[in-house]
């Protein structure tokens, strides 16, 4: 009888055994070194910034759906392209330029673009304004503020008396005012003392805004059952360009990082299996401008992903900070989609916390109830300015975000399938029964010797 259990114990492990190793095998081994390759190539200065309407965000789009047809992706809705029309800050082909003329109109100074001031990118109503201590000003040492009818324009000096961040471009927001000018804390003292003399200041920077339509990318997985809620895994690829003098803001953390670890894990996921609902992939567009692009599938389609669950991936690539969780301002620890993504960082030992805003593109799901979420390293050190290079990513902080991203798909898009959730463990497990029970089994024989 127990050479029988044994027997039969041992068939087991060797039956668990194989299976597994089969699965095993069948399983795309996810690539952080792919991920990182991708990551070079879109953040790389050929793409200029990839900021939303211009020739090289085009080509960036462009990208992205080749990369969807390459893994086999279904055109979500009969076309990959999802277009949608957008204000944005088109370039002219002049020079900047922040002058000082005294009261007969003789200029007196030229700030250098680039040491003495620069724009900041969030809006253009107007690019050009004159003016001097007859117009309506109110200032302090860090700010002056010149209203000129129903315009407004700041001129203001950046808390680390720094040049280099560049904000997204918020043309939507109505309290935006017409034009804001960063310059360093002397040029700015510069300027409020030519103001007092009564001379006049000069400023033109030369960008306006122009309509254009561009596109988010998506493409999906057919699941078993195509009439249950789908899962969205998402990204943007869009950054905030170059400035006037050609550097690049190529965006590698922000979020060039977050586009190439969707396009590896489609990889990974499609070689589970057909899943029990759709997986829909999709690369937004226009996140810099106020997460438009998110905004717009998720109003456009809203009664297609009512009950969806969404896994958005922005930043990821720095492990100098914990694996945020990032929800929308009216969720909390408590919320139960971002409750099972806490459990699994703990059962994975993975550092992590929470952040509560919509600053994402998760927003515009929450806002239509459907759950979702962002992965985030939220490492702020370096993003939207020109060091945000893809020579400062962390692979380990990539294979930790897999690591949790992974096991959260796998419960919700394939029904907790023990053989996808804990294969590599199985095959440990079985191959160590292998091993006793095979010791068992010679013993006896052994003893019957």
């Amino acid at each position: 009888m127990k050479k029988n259990i044994i027997s039969f114990f041992l068939t087991l492990s060797l039956l668990f055994f194989t299976y597994s190793v089969n699965e095993y095998q069948n399983i795309y081994s996810f690539s952080h070194t792919s991920v990182k390759n991708k990551l070079n190539y879109l953040s790389s200065d050929y793409f200029k910034g990839r900021l939303a309407g211009t020739t090289e965000n085009y080509e960036a789009t462009a990208f992205v759906k080749t990369e969807f047809q390459k893994l086999g992706l279904i055109p979500f809705n009969g076309d990959y392209y999802d277009p949608f029309d957008v204000n944005y800050p088109n370039r002219l082909e002049e020079k900047p330029y922040l002058k000082i003329f005294d009261k007969k109109g003789a200029l007196l100074k030229e700030y250098r673009y680039g040491i003495d001031y620069k724009e900041e990118m969030l809006n253009f109503k107007k690019n050009h304004i004159d003016f001097s201590s007859k117009d309506s000003i109110k200032s302090n040492e860090n700010v002056i503020q010149v209203t000129k009818g129903t315009d407004s324009f700041i001129f203001f000096t950046p808390s680390d008396n720094k040049l280099s961040f560049r904000s997204s471009f918020v043309n939507t927001n109505p309290q935006v005012q017409s034009m804001y000018i960063m310059l360093t804390k002397e040029a700015l003292q510069d300027v409020s003392k030519n103001i007092s003399k009564g001379y006049k200041i000069s400023c033109f920077i030369p960008f306006d805004i122009e309509n254009t339509t561009i596109n988010n990318v998506a493409g999906f997985i057919k699941g078993k059952n195509t009439k249950s809620p789908p899962i969205i895994i998402s990204a943007h690829f869009d950054h905030v360009g170059s400035d006037l003098s050609g550097t690049v803001y190529t965006g590698a953390l922000d979020n060039a990082s977050g586009i190439s670890f969707i396009l590896e894990f489609c990889k990974y996921i499609k070689s589970l299996g057909t899943p029990e609902r759709n997986i829909i992939f999709i690369g937004f567009n226009a996140e810099e401008f106020g997460c438009l692009g998110s905004e717009h599938f998720a109003d456009k389609y809203s009664s297609l992903v009512k009950g969806a669950k969404v896994y958005n991936f922005d930043m990821i690539g720095s492990s100098s900070v914990p694996l945020s969780i990032m929800g929308g301002k009216s969720d909390n620890d408590k919320t139960e989609f971002l409750h099972s993504v806490m459990s699994t960082c703990i059962s994975e030992k993975i550092d992590y916390n929470f952040i509560f805003e919509d600053s994402s593109d998760h927003e515009a799901f929450r806002k239509n109830n459907i759950d979702a979420l962002s992965f985030c390293d939220s490492d702020m050190s370096r993003i939207h300015t020109p060091e945000d290079k893809a020579s400062y990513i962390d692979t380990g902080a990539i294979d930790r975000c897999f690591r949790v991203a992974s096991k959260e798909v796998i419960k919700n898009a394939f029904g907790s399938n023990p053989m996808l959730l804990y294969n590599k463990h199985i095959v440990i497990f079985s191959g160590c029964a292998i091993i006793f029970f095979s010791l068992i089994h010679l013993i006896q024989i052994k003893k019957k010797l």
